[in-house]
């Protein structure tokens, strides 16, 4: 299995951007399925699977704001999982960021899914 696959395996993820714990928002963002929570416990939850069914929850993850931006980070070993979004801009994407240290290694546009 090659590095560039194991960190999308390890990018399904659960991402908690709400503050109520029963919010939740799943998105799609090219292979992978990525849901969006609050948990009372866990805080910021990341969970998402790439299209082979390998799944990722990531808790804790932290809320940041920069230059008209905002967004939520999780660590994971060496990996960094990143979603971030244009603040007052209802037409702008949300974007899914995998870094393995320094180096980018995903970076896909979020879609959600009704």
């Amino acid at each position: 299995m090659n590095r560039w696959y194991k960190a999308i395996a390890t990018a399904a993820l659960v991402i908690t951007v709400a503050a109520a714990p029963a919010m939740a928002e799943t998105y799609r963002a090219g292979n992978f399925t990525i849901t969006l929570t609050d948990d009372y416990d866990d805080g910021r939850v990341y969970y998402g699977c790439d299209s082979r069914g390998n799944c990722l929850r990531l808790k804790y993850g932290t809320a940041w704001r920069d230059n008209g931006y905002r967004g939520i980070t999780w660590e994971n070993g060496n990996y960094t999982y990143s979603v971030s979004w244009q603040e007052g801009n209802p037409n702008a994407r949300m974007y899914l960021n995998v870094f393995e240290g320094d180096r980018r290694i995903v970076r896909e546009a979020m879609s959600p899914m009704r």
